[in-house]
């Protein structure tokens, strides 16, 4: 009867402490948070320096581009210039941008972008979907050249 006695209670604190390892073992189960598009864009203008081609004297720089600042990849985005352009990407991920960084010229190359001789009183304006509902508030933008705005 001890005997039988002891092994129950082996057997109860075995049982007893697999229970409290697993639960110790098992976080919080946190799901991804849902992408999220947001649009970014300027007008920007430029003034040469001594030395550089008459094309570059004076130009104009209009762009635009999406990123994802949610937490999970979005899916067949589409960039649309109104009046314009249209671009398309399978897959953003989080964090990422439909930009690219080209190695040959050393700058990042925005999807929807522009350059004119001159400066003159100019806009860009678009908006961009994707295959995944979204806050629809940071999807349309419009940016002027006469309007500094800060960089994000």
């Amino acid at each position: 009867m001890v005997a039988t006695t002891k092994r129950m209670v082996v057997a109860v604190l075995a049982a007893v402490a697999l229970a409290v390892g697993m639960l110790a073992g098992t976080g919080q189960a946190a799901a991804a948070t849902p992408g999220e598009l947001q649009i970014r864009g300027g007008v920007e203008c430029h003034f040469g320096q001594p030395g550089q081609p008459w094309n570059n004297f004076w130009y104009q720089y209009r762009w635009m581009t999406v990123v994802n600042v949610g937490g999970s990849t979005m899916y067949n985005v589409t960039l649309q210039e109104v009046g314009g352009a249209t671009r398309f990407a399978k897959s953003i991920k989080p964090g990422q941008s439909m930009s690219t960084y080209n190695t040959k010229t050393k700058r990042w190359q925005r999807p929807i972008e522009t350059r004119w001789f001159g400066c003159i009183p100019t806009s860009i304006s678009g908006y961009t979907w994707g295959a995944t509902i979204d806050n629809v508030l940071d999807n349309f933008g419009y940016w002027r050249s006469d309007i500094q705005r800060p960089g994000k």
